[in-house]
């Protein structure tokens, strides 16, 4: 059984071998796990909003807690430790719409989770990494763990319970 290491929100983990990176209670938030299959290295963050631009203070809060600066931050760290960016692949997980009002699902600019999903996409194009797997959007609450030997991200639901991506 691989050693557990917890991702909190606004926060993110580098494994290996014989580890598993866990995040739990995603709900508009979004796991980015990323996964570079030749050394067998796993990366994850758990992003809880789409662009730092609009925060006063970024530089008392953690980069891993934004779209945009979780990736770039994540990439340069990896890229220090050897491990450059091409051989790395992403699947995305959460971003749900976890707002209702009146009973209907908010949306457009108040989908806090459609914009999470939308910014970590826009970031992983600017920065060449190939998407290979997803699981986002809907309703329902997601926990989530990467396996960094064979690259599996497991998604469990209460509703819908587990899935592998």
């Amino acid at each position: 059984m691989p050693d557990n290491i917890k991702v909190g929100m606004a926060d993110w983990k580098i494994a290996r071998l014989q580890e598993c990176l866990v995040t739990f209670g995603l709900g508009s938030c979004v796991a980015l796990a990323l996964w570079d299959p030749q050394e067998k290295l796993a990366a994850m963050a758990h992003i809880m909003l789409p662009d730092s631009k609009l925060v006063r203070y970024r530089k008392e809060v953690s980069a891993a807690k934004f779209a945009d600066t979780a990736i770039i931050t994540m990439l340069a760290e990896l890229n220090r430790l050897g491990f450059p960016k091409e051989r790395f692949q992403a699947k995305v997980v959460g971003g749900a719409n976890m707002f209702t009002f009146a009973g209907k699902a908010i949306g457009g600019n108040m989908n806090i989770g459609q914009r999470n999903v939308i910014a970590v996409k826009e970031e992983l194009v600017r920065y060449g990494i190939p998407l290979v797997g997803e699981d986002t959007g809907g309703t329902a609450g997601r926990s989530v763990d990467f396996f960094p030997e064979t690259g599996v991200v497991r998604v469990r639901t209460a509703m819908f319970g587990e899935r592998d991506i």
